[in-house]
């Protein structure tokens, strides 16, 4: 569990920036990353899939607000 777990955190970490990934959606499965615009579409792909997929939906940058932006700040600093 704690491998599964380590490996949610350094996703989010990697991907959850408003400036760069704005509005994006990623499945992760094993060491494949895909990227959409669209959550039914990433939705639908990550069921497609077997095993586990991690899906991180980034949100715009104009929807991110305080609170999101300092659990990502304390996400990073752990």
């Amino acid at each position: 569990m704690d491998k599964l777990e380590s490996r949610i955190r350094m996703y989010i970490t990697r991907y959850m920036n408003s400036d760069k990934f704005g509005g994006k959606v990623f499945v992760i499965h094993g060491n494949d990353t895909r990227e959409f615009m669209d959550l039914s579409e990433a939705r639908n792909a990550a069921l497609s899939l077997p095993g586990v997929s991690i899906i991180i939906a980034v949100p715009k940058k104009d929807e991110a607000d305080e609170t999101f932006i300092r659990f990502v700040r304390l996400l990073r600093e752990s």
